[in-house]
């Protein structure tokens, strides 16, 4: 079986690295969950953890078992690195270029708060997809390439709702509301153009409708078509608060549920952690 989680299992004893300590000791995040995960899993960096129940461990097995490490570790720093960026636009206002405020500053750490929470959800998407699908660690695209080195939330979300007997415990969270709107503010950074900005009253604020729609209107010649779909506006720093409140017991809930399919894993492949 997986390594045992103590019952008196302490986060705060845990010897990590000094990413991890800054995450756990200076933003003091909610990693309780992540940190049971990677407990349970041995770190997972070595697959000499494995020991098989049934002859050799296949190459592709290790391999799938590896990236429970990579994936874990890329979760739990895009989660700190998102914070960062929701301090660094917090403190924007405070930078001048010249005798003005960095508005750039703040855009820039906006856009990249996304861009974390997104590489977060996509790192959570491939631990569920390795530890409940049996065909995880061997399966390809039609193009040779492994799924679970592509496979995003979106994927998993469709893989959910296709084959909800592999993935029973986490559809619920698949279909989660909040989470949709958080990828579609990354995708549309990513894809699209930069979403309009109200600083009238000093305070940046962002049209609500950037939750669910893409392609924004632009504030100069499409400013009657703004002011008829984009009725309501919050603080830009409101609305990022409140996401990362939201993602930060998301991921928390996600990692409770891997400690649990560790051991399906186990016996798909055949083997145990130790």
């Amino acid at each position: 079986m997986a390594l045992k989680i103590a019952p008196d299992f302490d986060v705060n004893t845990q010897a990590l690295d000094t990413n991890e300590t800054f995450i756990r000791d200076n933003l003091k995040l909610q990693i309780v969950s992540w940190a049971k995960f990677r407990h349970t899993i041995n770190i997972g960096n070595n697959a000499s953890n494995l020991y098989s129940l049934a002859g050799p461990i296949p190459n592709d097995v290790q391999d799938a078992y590896r990236e429970l490490a990579k994936s874990h570790y890329e979760a739990i720093l895009s989660l700190g690195s998102a914070k960062l960026s929701l301090i660094f636009a917090a403190n924007a206002p405070n930078l001048q270029i010249g005798n003005r405020p960095s508005l750039l500053t703040f855009q820039k750490s906006m856009k990249e708060f996304y861009f974390h929470l997104g590489c977060l959800l996509d790192n959570l998407a491939r631990l569920i997809y390795i530890l409940n699908d049996p065909d995880a660690a061997i399966a390809k695209d039609r193009r040779g390439r492994f799924i679970r080195h592509r496979i995003d939330w979106g994927d998993l979300c469709r893989r959910v709702e296709s084959a909800p007997g592999l993935f029973r415990s986490y559809r619920r969270l698949t279909r989660s509301i909040v989470v949709d709107e958080i990828l579609n503010i990354r995708n549309g950074f990513t894809h699209g153009w930069s979403c309009p900005i109200n600083i009238a009253t000093g305070v940046p604020f962002w049209p609500v409708a950037l939750r669910s729609k893409r392609d924004y209107y632009w504030p100069y010649d499409e400013a009657p078509k703004m002011r008829t779909r984009y009725k309501k506006w919050v603080p830009v720093m409101q609305m990022a608060e409140n996401d990362f409140a939201y993602m930060e017991r998301f991921q928390n809930q996600i990692f409770a549920k891997l400690i649990n399919s560790v051991a399906t894993f186990e016996k798909t492949h055949k083997l145990v952690i130790r």
